[in-house]
């Protein structure tokens, strides 16, 4: 293929993508509600998945700066759905937990967002999601 005939279709893909991007975040965003933004829900999956990790690890796990997971942190402590408390073993620490209602919250979020997903990519094959994979894995 010519260099001219590849950097066409490349920026298509690039078209292809912004715009599935965009779509599926207001999609996400939309489906978790006025109340919740696609990272606080990040958190709390990060927060349960992880319990009782320290502001950087989840950082760390979230790709995020120290700075942007506090103030996340913050306002889902805000709502009522975790709980700071500090280290026993090294008071410096702070660690996090969801709240028996951050937990109910997360559960119904997960399903809606399950129920989204499959039901966004369901005209894929297993195969085509596969490759879809292996694609981005190779990117």
């Amino acid at each position: 293929m010519a260099d001219q005939e590849k950097m066409t279709l490349i920026t298509e893909l690039e078209g292809v993508m912004r715009q599935f991007i965009k779509e599926f975040r207001k999609e996400l965003n939309d489906l978790l509600g006025e109340g919740f933004t696609s990272s606080e829900f990040a958190f709390l999956r990060a927060i349960r998945e992880n319990s009782h990790q320290n502001v950087s690890c989840l950082a760390s796990v979230l790709n995020v700066s120290n700075s942007h997971a506090t103030s996340i942190m913050d306002r889902l402590e805000e709502k009522g759905l975790m709980t700071r408390t500090r280290s026993k073993q090294d008071r410096r620490v702070v660690v996090f937990q969801l709240t028996s209602y951050g937990e109910s919250i997360f559960e119904e979020l997960h399903d809606k967002r399950a129920a989204y997903m499959q039901e966004r990519f369901e005209k894929l094959t297993k195969r085509e999601l596969e490759d879809l994979i292996r694609i981005f894995h190779n990117l």
